[in-house]
């Protein structure tokens, strides 16, 4: 008997680019799981982040808000409690709702919150009547997905529901660096061995010294990734026949690259091709803000942390090659659990998604990881669905971004869309091709003012960027220059195509705005 409503499966890795799947045209990496989606359902082509970096596009994922509405703007501020994801919606319906591996809805760090100081001049006042101060997302609610405090407590309860979720399994980190309920589950596995995790307990004893790259000490069925394809599997097992939609997020191929046993070496770095713009650097570049230039300088110092930095083509190559490993690892775990979800009986019933949180540079401009410019390859995402009712083998030119999927699922689960979602629908038979809204907040200390923000609108082949406080920009006409080499914002012969881009970024800022309060009344 089937379900009344369908059930969702959502694969979700952790900054992949679009190009690096192989029914997205990548003809090295190996993903047949992922490319057997595609084929029975519609790959979306121009699908985009609303913001380039995890946290907040994790947000505007599950809510359908841009992160300006929703207030995580940037890595470091939780998503509220209070916010209305699309898995408070599912579960509200009786959808079982289950996330397994990363979920980033809150802050992984324990860095203290800032004390917000008044500006102007005058007497302060006795109390702190500050905007910043009122609305701090604090306390210890907000401090469920702190990595240290699983480390020490691994049998930690998480608050249910916990966005919405009523079952959750959390990986807190990356590559062989995970925290979360997978402490616990490993460390049952490892029956009180010591603890292979992490560079200084890798296999090549330090010997290799590309940034982010260490050969792992633990094995393919004690890695992350494993993990989550097992605990999504006893999720699925554990079925009746509610409808239910599973998140199944996977902390990879995001760095530190290291996928464990053979999928270190299943790729060959002298066989990785280098991207067309590798040699196009950007910290060669003269037209961009000196705070964007700086953030590629901060990696160049720090580049085992997360800020992008350039790289010379070995270590390309070979960051390349285990992003490619780590993302057939991945792909494996998808069959294991799309081959449960048949043997339950509920493949017919279920619609399958993949997607990813926001890319990589993987070595274009030869840069990697992420952060900085809106490069092509951090911003387009894919988007595959593959749809219970209707197995078509379909690509989708259709432009959406990440405030577009919790409407599109809620409406394939045949539930309204919540008042204050800003996305739509991208299977609506009146769907129409609009600009793309793309907002960053920039990093605050890549500059002596605070001004880092900046925002790019994409639209038909075009992208353009502002800055924040700066006369320069980014126009690039992606259909002629795809690898983005040629910044127009300077040529005369493309200014009304920028003043068209404008007055468009424009209207999309006037037509997302917060609508999350309805007004009682007309005066």
């Amino acid at each position: 008997m089937k379900n009344k409503r369908p059930s969702f499966i959502i694969f979700m890795t952790d900054q992949q680019r679009a190009d690096h799947i192989g029914c997205y045209g990548n003809s090295i990496v190996l993903t047949p799981n992922i490319d057997a989606i595609a084929t029975s359902g519609t790959r979306f082509d121009n699908f985009y982040v609303s913001n380039p970096i995890c946290q907040p596009n994790r947000a505007a994922l599950a809510t359908g808000q841009l992160t300006s509405v929703n207030g995580c703007r940037q890595n470091g501020i939780p998503l509220g409690l209070d916010s209305t994801t699309y898995a408070d919606v599912l579960r509200s319906a009786g959808y079982r709702t289950g996330l397994v591996g990363k979920a980033h809805f809150q802050n992984v760090s324990p860095i203290e919150v800032a004390s917000p100081q008044s500006n102007g001049h005058g007497q302060e006042a006795s109390e702190p009547f500050n905007l910043a101060s009122r609305s701090q997302r604090e306390g210890l609610i907000y401090q469920s997905e702190i990595r240290t405090s699983w480390k020490k407590s691994p049998k930690k309860e998480l608050p249910l529901p916990y966005y919405g979720f009523d079952h959750v399994c959390l990986c807190i980190g990356h590559g062989d660096q995970v925290e979360g309920h997978y402490t616990d589950w490993l460390n049952r596995k490892l029956s009180g061995s010591v603890d292979p995790r992490g560079r200084s307990m890798s296999l090549d004893n330090d010997s290799n010294e590309t940034p982010q790259v260490w050969r792992t000490a633990l094995s393919e069925k004690q890695y992350p990734t494993h993990y989550v394809g097992e605990k999504a599997c006893e999720f699925l097992k554990d079925q009746d026949n509610t409808p239910f939609a599973l998140v199944v997020s996977f902390p990879d191929p995001h760095h530190p690259f290291t996928p464990p046993g053979r999928y270190f070496d299943l790729y060959d770095p002298s066989e990785i091709p280098l991207p067309k713009s590798f040699s196009h650097r950007i910290k060669d570049r003269s037209d961009l803000p000196k705070h964007i230039q700086r953030i590629y300088e901060i990696g160049a110092e720090k580049p085992d942390e997360f800020w992008p930095f350039h790289a010379d083509e070995e270590h390309t190559r070979q960051m390349i090659a285990l992003n490619y490993g780590a993302i057939t690892m991945i792909d494996d775990q998808i069959g294991v659990v799309i081959q449960t979800l048949k043997n339950i009986g509920q493949f017919e019933n279920t619609n399958i998604i993949f997607m990813s949180d926001h890319g990589d540079y993987m070595g274009d401009h030869g840069t990697v990881l992420k952060g900085g410019v809106h490069s092509h390859g951090l911003i387009r995402v894919p988007l595959i669905w593959s749809d219970s009712l209707s197995h078509t083998n379909k690509i989708s030119k259709i432009q959406g971004s990440a405030i577009d999927f919790a409407p599109t699922l809620l409406q394939k689960a045949g539930l309204k869309i919540p008042y204050g979602m800003q996305g739509r629908n991208l299977f609506a038979s009146d769907v129409k091709n609009l600009p793309i809204l793309i907002e960053d907040s920039g990093y605050a200390m890549a500059s002596d003012d605070g001004q880092t923000g900046y925002c790019s609108i994409v639209h038909k082949h075009w992208r353009m960027t502002l800055f924040e406080g700066s006369e320069l920009g980014e126009l690039f006409n992606l259909e002629v220059d795809p690898y983005e080499l040629s910044n127009l914002w300077f040529d005369s012969a493309a200014s009304s195509k920028k003043l068209e881009l404008m007055h468009l970024l424009i209207d999309r800022q006037i037509a997302l705005r917060s609508k999350s309060l309805a007004p009682t009344h007309q005066a």
